[in-house]
């Protein structure tokens, strides 16, 4: 009877383990089948350049790019080789690992990489500066010269929030909407400051949040959140894994084990369907 306890006992262990690799086997292996993938380097004035991984799949005419801005140093190292193989940092992250989530006939990705002169990635300020704007402008103007007939909408995730804040207020007829997930909502501890009484009805384009209500990072805060939000759309996500650092991909801060659900409520939000307000 005691050996049935301690196997039972297991049961939610191992079903948080089934899902996480569940996503993980999503996210790796539906990518090669479903798109094609290329590392495009944009030109920056004073010879420098920027990087972004673009994904699509094959044949396809997408309706909607998404400009999507990684969290942290947002540093991917972003490198194709001869034979088409493409190296890079921070695979876990959430907006690199949903990528294959994302992509269909109607959407296409191009994940951002830190410009070559910032070889130790984005700092806050640097994301809130102007440089910077100039900078996603540039990426904006390449994908629109390779899809005219598609929507761009700038998507970021954590730290790539001061990205998506500052370049979807500055680029107001760039996007079609913008759309923040995780986004710092608590500027604290000298970080983040930024974002710190940022006003996001400047921003023209309409504007999704997305946020796990159980977001321990300590920038995350989800009631401030809420408050950000207010006059805009929220999703908000619940259940789902968390392990090791709670500002991290593989906590609720990065919706791990929700990686499906979240990406399927956002694309319906930007494809104009009816989407879920709550995720869980």
């Amino acid at each position: 009877m005691s050996s049935f306890h301690l196997r039972t006992s297991h049961v939610p262990y191992m079903a948080r383990l089934l899902r996480t690799l569940c996503a993980m086997f999503v996210a790796l292996h539906v990518l090669p089948v479903l798109a094609r993938e290329q590392v495009v380097s944009v030109p920056l004035s004073g010879g420098q350049s920027i990087a972004c991984l673009l994904t699509q799949k094959d044949g396809s005419k997408p309706a909607w790019v998404l400009v999507m801005m990684p969290g942290g140093d947002g540093r991917l190292d972003l490198k194709q080789k001869a034979d088409g193989e493409i190296t890079m940092r921070e695979k876990n992250n959430f907006l690199v690992r949903a990528r294959g989530l994302i992509v269909d006939d109607r959407f296409a990705t191009a994940i951002v990489d830190s410009p070559s002169d910032l070889p130790d990635g984005y700092t806050d300020s640097f994301r809130a500066s102007s440089r910077h704007t100039q900078d996603i402008a540039r990426i904006a103007a390449d994908l629109k010269h390779r899809f005219p007939d598609a929507n761009l909408v700038l998507v970021g995730t954590s730290r790539g929030t001061i990205s998506t804040a500052f370049a979807g207020r500055v680029l107001s007829n760039t996007w079609q909407a913008v759309v923040h997930t995780s986004t710092l909502s608590s500027p604290s501890r000298g970080q983040a400051l930024p974002l710190a009484g940022f006003d996001y009805n400047a921003i023209h384009a309409r504007q999704l949040f997305v946020h796990h209500v159980d977001d321990a990072c300590f920038l995350c805060s989800f009631d401030a959140a809420k408050r950000i939000a207010r006059g805009h759309d929220l999703i908000t996500v619940s259940g789902g894994d968390a392990s090791g650092n709670p500002c991290k991909a593989m906590a609720h801060h990065g919706f791990n084990g929700q990686d499906a659900s979240v990406v399927a409520a956002i694309k319906m939000w930007i494809d104009g369907a009816k989407w879920p307000k709550e995720v869980n």
